[in-house]
């Protein structure tokens, strides 16, 4: 037993006041080294200054101890041979209780100044009495300068509220919690809290002040405008993916009509002119459409080989968009082509957000330089990429620069240093992960009051041998399969089927994927399927997953403006199913068409055959 558990011990006498038995706490508290030693002798003999005999009512001793004081009792007893009781019991003492309150005020104390939360009390007078680390950190007032002084926090505008919440605390007694309020820091900035009080009682249970515990909402309400905004860019996102695929249908009916008057031998020249040139708008409307795909981020991610030096002179003319007038664009590549293995859709990304990034650090304008070179990177500064030639794209800005705290956060998610509702920090670290996601890496060079300078390297690709023997780009491949076309827009269904007869293959259509699985149950055989993604009934990811139920090797090409369908986007991006990106021209309907037809096992392309010729000979 501890020495805070020993309080009582218990000694029995005889009629001649010699021990009979004694317990552990007794001789502990009595100071006895020896308690078999007492039996059987007087109890006098061993402790000088027992209490005398009682002849009727009880005696009393007291011993000052050095840790603390012992007083003894003795009573008769009438159960024999018992003849009296002594108890021993532990009285503290004033050094004792003054230790027992110095420790826990040390340890009251620690806590309150490790507390993260502001901790303050003031008294009756609203005077401050106690005031905390963290309490100097969020309002900017030191221990020193407020101890004594009126309560500092609360702004005009909150004094009747103040005055009504005091009242409640100190007056009434009654605490409150989970209050949301503004208080005035220092400097004369407000701060959001969530308070917590109660009452500070006397001795007596008399109302002496109050204390209180003021949650910072700062973060909170940075984080949940964080959280608001990203939701809202979500939500423009998807009204910006649902206008691209309204757009895209009606302009895969204009670019494929004008597709097919192209393909009139007999049209005018004015008039193959007047086409020539709704064909240039239709495109200019295409890369728009585009770059509103790879805003709302429904774009298929499908790596490929491009030269970097032609992609961002492409995209130069959306960047000047991006840019506010008095900002200076300066586009210099390199000499020779840069080829690398990306989406041209995410590099667009990357583009856009460093100059967004650029275009916020120079408000009153300045000059945004994109250029690009081939680098060699030495073993030593090339982690984590491998040592070689790497492209290199340097985006240059002449603005505010960096800070140095700044610096190693900027790639962070929801990272940001813009006001709340300007930003949702994931700029800078989309262009990191599309970077690394493409087996790059990113540096940044920063000074305060010059400006930044990102570096972007990639690994330098290897040129397809089929890029270096070109083709002559006017030949239109075609066929004479028989394709079935799936779309529930009737325009763009009619449009499609007539450019692939133009072709030369054999058609059929279906408005949606319902209808297409009747028509392969009642026995149409295709060689192809040309699916529309969103229909009613049943939709284009359904729809390959049961006909590759039915006809594993059954090649089927999704047209649509974006990949919504998360198990069909899978099948897309590993090749086991293809995507056409709406609109769509006749060149590369005929081009994706091909392709899908000649990718198909050899045996399937004889049964083919050999199936048409006995048609043919019937």
């Amino acid at each position: 037993m501890d020495e805070a558990g020993r309080e009582v011990g218990v000694c029995l006498l005889d009629a001649d006041g010699s021990v009979i038995e004694l317990d552990a706490d007794f001789c502990h508290l009595a100071g006895l080294a020896q308690p078999a030693a007492m039996i059987g002798r007087p109890l006098h003999a061993a402790l000088a200054w027992a209490p005398a005999l009682p002849d009727e009512g009880p005696t009393r001793s007291r011993h000052e101890g050095k840790e603390f004081a012992v007083e003894l009792v003795c009573r008769r007893a009438s159960t024999a041979p018992i003849a009296y009781i002594v108890t021993a019991r532990r009285e503290r003492n004033e050094s004792t209780l003054a230790r027992q309150l110095r420790v826990a005020r040390q340890t009251l104390d620690s806590v309150i100044e490790a507390s993260p939360l502001a901790i303050l009390t003031v008294d009756h007078d609203k005077r401050v009495v106690m005031w905390n680390r963290a309490a100097e950190r969020t309002f900017g007032w030191t221990h020193e300068e407020v101890l004594g002084e009126p309560y500092p926090l609360v702004p005009a505008d909150e004094l009747p509220a103040f005055e009504r919440l005091f009242d409640q605390v100190v007056l009434q007694g009654e605490g409150f919690t989970g209050v949301e309020s503004t208080r005035v820091r220092k400097d004369g900035s407000r701060v959001d809290l969530r308070m917590h009080t109660a009452p500070l009682l006397d001795a007596e249970g008399r109302v002496t002040g109050g204390m209180a515990l003021l949650e910072d909402l700062t973060h909170t309400r940075e984080l949940e405008e964080r959280v608001r905004h990203s939701q809202k860019m979500e939500a423009v996102g998807r009204l910006a993916g649902g206008i691209a695929h309204d757009f895209n249908n009606l302009l895969t009916v204009v670019i494929g009509m004008c597709d097919l008057l192209e393909c009139d031998e007999e049209l005018s020249p004015q008039s193959r002119a007047h086409v020539s040139e709704i064909l240039h708008v239709g495109n200019s409307a295409r890369e728009l459409i585009a770059q509103l795909m790879t805003f709302s981020r429904k774009q298929v991610v499908r790596p490929r080989v491009v030269d970097l030096n032609h992609r961002l002179q492409e995209s130069g003319k959306m960047l000047r968009h991006l840019l506010d007038k008095s900002i200076e664009l300066q586009i210099e590549v390199a000499r020779v082509r840069l080829p690398v293995k990306l989406d041209p859709s995410q590099f667009d990304q990357v583009l856009v957000n460093l100059a967004v990034n650029a275009a916020d650090a120079m408000p009153r304008g300045g000059r945004l330089s994109y250029a690009t070179s081939v680098r060699v990177l030495e073993a030593d500064e090339a982690e984590p990429l491998e040592a070689g030639p790497h492209v290199c794209l340097t985006v240059t800005d002449t603005g505010t620069g960096i800070p140095a705290d700044v610096l190693p956060h900027i790639f962070d998610p929801f990272f940001t240093t813009k006001a709340a509702g300007s930003g949702t920090g994931l700029g800078l670290a989309n262009v990191y992960g599309v970077v690394r996601q493409n087996g790059g890496n990113v540096e940044v060079h920063s000074v305060e009051g010059e400006g930044t300078s990102f570096r972007v390297y990639l690994p330098l690709a290897k040129v397809p041998a089929q890029a270096r023997s070109r083709t002559n780009k006017r030949t239109i491949p075609r066929g004479s399969e028989r394709i079935l076309i799936v779309e529930d827009n009737d325009s763009v269904r009619v449009t499609t089927a007539k450019l692939l007869e133009t072709l030369g293959y054999q058609v059929n259509t279906a408005c949606d994927g319902a209808d297409a699985l009747e028509m392969v149950a009642a026995g149409l055989e295709v060689d192809l399927v040309l699916s529309d993604l969103a229909m009613p009934r049943i939709g284009g990811a359904e729809l390959v997953k049961r006909l590759h139920e039915r006809t594993p090797e059954l090649p089927v090409i999704i047209m649509s403006g974006n990949l919504d369908a998360v198990e069909l986007r899978a099948e897309v991006e590993q090749g086991r199913a293809r995507f056409l990106q709406k609109p769509v021209s006749l060149r590369q309907l005929a081009r994706s068409t091909r392709e899908a037809l000649d990718a198909r096992p050899k045996h399937n392309q004889e049964q083919r055959l050999a199936r048409e010729s006995g048609e043919a000979l019937a």
